[in-house]
């Protein structure tokens, strides 16, 4: 069994082709022969409606083969389902017509996937020619005959083909697997023509059969009004005495120059010589005809000659006729009354087809608005005939420009953001998380055009402490340098929405851009600025060494002029003053030019107490000036050590001790003119590191909040005093060391103020650590 079915498996790969049926499964193998069988079966029927009008099933098996395999499947079931046509009619002209129009079908374009249309292109046009010539040439056949069959092929073959587009519209069929499913969804343009196709033909063969009814009845009348004319004949001659054997013309409704021989001997009329006359084939005596061209078809009747007998007055008379004037005939009624029908077809058919090419311009104009959605300046396409379309298009086509226009809007943001983050090195942070331990900065960079980058930074330790302080704050500013970055940058970072200690939701991060040199210049030309407002006593400074040299040199002349040992001796004490006064000088104008000068600010273990006695020498003038006593407080053994950058520690203490002067000043001017000026700089070690308190008897602070002292321009001096950078700048000094600075007025009563200076411990050198000249001489 196995192998009977291997072997008609391979029977159907030989017949059908290989490369359509590669990869089929037993159970597709099954179904396949299933269908075969079926399709062979049904193909070998025919639907008889009256002698010539036959329907059958063939095209629709082999144009289901072309949609389910193309054409090397279809031609095979051409072949497989039009065979039996070979018995119907004697010819093949009908499977030559069946490859053609496949072929037809495979080689054009225009109908889409409509085999309908494509099907009723065919029968117009090429089908129309073949069968006239064959029709014509083979059967001689008239053209009433042509046309009724043209008619019938065109119906038959049309709704076949409207029924395979509507299922396979609806259906999917796996040729490899055998199995036939309902389409989840289907195609408008598909289904709609196939159905109203379907319709249209269905209503046409209604028409059709009910046309083709009337031809055995017009035909058994003509033949029943030619048996009456013959008996008239006869029975004339008879009462008349005239001839009436042989061959007359009768006068029967509609049929011109029909011939009937009569004869009272049926064997003359059966010759073959009577049958040559009428141009007969076969004499039609009412027995059953088998074979090809039988009694059903048109072929049978437009050749074959009728022969019947009357009786009349006791006597046998026989008649021999051609059938072909009479269905000729019967066949012309048929086709008068397919007239109205087929002008209706014609009309549902091009209507059909305006439909269709409708609907297709139509969802085509869809398509073209749904995938150019997104896209600026869409326009809605012309001429959409189907006028349910043009609103939901033009809404979809406002629509679309509307949203092109956000989207592009929203691009040139993109791009401007894109353009200011790369300016200013701005990033977009998420959940910021501060390590206090490792002192690193970890987040999520967030970009427009990116997903979010995970991005982690080692803060300079010098700037951890800036972190620590804010760790519980919820909107946080921090201004910070990276670990082991030589560009020595400042960086700010605003975080929002505190999660936990040290976690913030949200915030951004931007590079201040301060190089080092142009931090330095800003540094140098706030020492610029205080060495303005202290020009006054500088100025006395200078003048009580310039005087002393003056007088000296005065005094030194006058002993010269007396010429005695003595005054020689005083002279040269006089010279002595004056190269003490000068070093004097000497010392006054190098402080003031380092102090001015741009220098290197890297840090370097510095003696605190030397920086405190060179700080109180450069300000001693402004402090004799306003007649203020200094009082210096160290903590006991070796003087601590920092590790920090001497110009910009002194520049801190500096701008201090003018702040405290000033306001000591400015308590005199106001409140009291004799008051005793005191500053107080205390020093203290922790083990959390060292703090510098410097403390005056001032008018204290002005501001409501301290803090805003630190703000750049900030101040409360008059404008010829101050320009608000001093403690601004103090605080960038410090918080590069890796500190912080503060400023509060001295609890009640006292009056004044203490700023006050924190260093980590980090930034104290150990006591045992070797000093700047210990490592200069190791390095010589």
């Amino acid at each position: 069994m196995a192998s009977r079915i291997n072997r008609k498996t391979a029977g159907l790969k030989s017949i059908f082709g290989s490369y359509a049926w590669r990869g089929m499964t037993a159970r597709g193998w099954v179904v396949a022969l299933v269908l075969v069988v079926v399709a062979v079966a049904a193909s070998s029927f025919r639907i008889v409606l009256a002698p010539g009008f036959e329907l059958y099933l063939g095209p629709f098996f082999y144009l289901l083969a072309y949609r389910l395999g193309g054409l090397r499947l279809a031609l095979p079931m051409v072949l497989l389902t039009m065979g039996a046509s070979v018995f119907w009619w004697g010819h093949y002209f009908s499977i030559a017509m069946a490859l053609g129009h496949v072929v037809f079908i495979d080689r054009v374009r225009f109908a889409d996937r409509s085999l309908a249309i494509a099907t009723l292109v065919f029968f117009l046009t090429f089908g129309a020619v073949g069968s006239f010539l064959f029709l014509y040439f083979y059967y001689g056949a008239s053209a009433t005959i042509i046309e009724l069959a043209l008619i019938r092929k065109i119906i038959n073959e049309v709704l076949l083909a409207a029924l395979v587009d509507l299922g396979v519209a609806m259906l999917t069929f796996n040729v490899r697997t055998g199995r036939l499913s309902r389409r989840r969804t289907v195609s408008l343009s598909e289904l709609l023509p196939a159905s109203i196709t379907l319709i249209v033909l269905t209503s046409a063969l209604v028409l059709f059969v009910g046309s083709v009814r009337t031809f055995p009845q017009d035909f058994a009348n003509y033949r029943a009004d030619t048996a009456l004319q013959v008996e008239l004949r006869i029975g004339r001659g008879l009462y008349r005495q005239e001839p009436f054997l042989g061959m007359a013309n009768l006068e029967n409704a509609g049929i011109e120059n029909q011939r009937v021989l009569i004869s009272d001997e049926q064997n003359s009329l059966r010759s073959r010589s009577a049958m040559d006359i009428f141009g007969c084939e076969r004499i039609d005596d009412g027995s059953n005809v088998t074979g090809p061209n039988d009694r059903n078809t048109f072929a049978y009747w437009v050749s074959a000659c009728q022969l019947a007998e009357t009786q009349i007055a006791g006597r046998r008379y026989f008649y021999l006729y051609s059938t072909r004037p009479l269905a000729e005939e019967a066949y012309h009624g048929v086709l008068l009354q397919m007239i109205g029908p087929a002008l209706i077809l014609a009309f549902s058919i091009l209507l059909q087809i305006f439909l269709s090419r409708a609907l297709k311009r139509s969802l085509r104009a869809w398509k073209e608005v749904t995938e150019g959605f997104g896209r600026p300046g869409l326009t809605a396409p012309r001429q959409l005939v189907i006028t349910e379309f043009e609103r939901p298009i033009a809404a979809i086509v406002a629509a679309n420009n509307s949203f092109a226009g956000l989207v592009e809007e929203r691009r040139r943001i993109t791009r401007a953001v894109t353009e200011l983050k790369k300016e200013m090195d701005l990033s977009l942070a998420a959940n910021i998380r501060f390590d206090r331990d490792g002192c690193t900065l970890s987040f999520e960079d967030i970009s427009t055009d990116r997903l979010a980058v995970q991005r982690s930074v080692h803060v300079h330790p010098n700037d951890c402490m800036a972190f620590s302080e804010v760790s519980r704050e919820d909107e946080a500013f921090i201004e910070f340098r990276l670990g082991g970055d030589v560009s020595n940058d400042w960086y700010l970072l605003v975080a929002r929405d505190l999660l936990a200690p040290g976690h913030w939701r949200s915030g951004w991060l931007v590079r201040l851009r301060q190089s080092k040199l142009a931090q330095n210049r800003m540094l140098q030309q706030a020492r610029l600025v205080e060495l303005g407002g202290m020009a006054s006593a500088l100025s006395h400074e200078l003048k009580q060494p310039l005087f002393t040299i003056s007088l000296c040199a005065e005094n030194g002349r006058l002993l010269l002029d007396q010429g005695d040992e003595e005054g020689s001796v005083r002279a040269r004490g006089k010279l002595d003053r004056i190269s003490d006064q000068v070093h004097r000088a000497r010392d006054i104008i190098g402080r003031i030019s380092r102090y001015a000068r741009i220098e290197d600010s890297d840090p370097e273990p510095l003696d605190l107490g030397e920086v405190i006695t060179a700080t109180l020498s450069f300000i001693r003038p402004l402090l004799v000036q306003h007649d203020i006593g200094v009082h210096v407080t160290l903590p006991e053994g070796p003087p601590p050590r920092l590790l920090a950058p001497r110009v910009g520690l002194e520049q801190v203490l500096v701008n201090a001790f003018q702040n405290a002067v000033d306001s000591i000043a400015t308590r005199r001017e106001s409140e009291e003119d004799g008051l005793t000026g005191v500053i107080e700089l205390g020093v203290n070690m922790a083990e959390d590191g060292l703090q510098i308190s410097i403390a005056d008897n001032g008018g204290g602070l002005s501001l409501s909040h301290p803090e805003a002292a630190f703000d750049a321009f900030m101040t409360t001096k008059d404008s010829d005093r101050g320009t608000g950078l001093g403690l601004y700048i103090s605080r960038q000094i410090v918080m590069e060391i890796g500190g912080k600075i503060a400023i509060t007025s001295r609890e009640e009563p006292e009056k004044g103020a203490i700023v006050t200076i924190d260093f980590p411990a980090f930034v104290v050198v150990p006591p045992d650590a070797p000093s700047t000249a210990q490592e200069v001489s190791a390095n010589a």
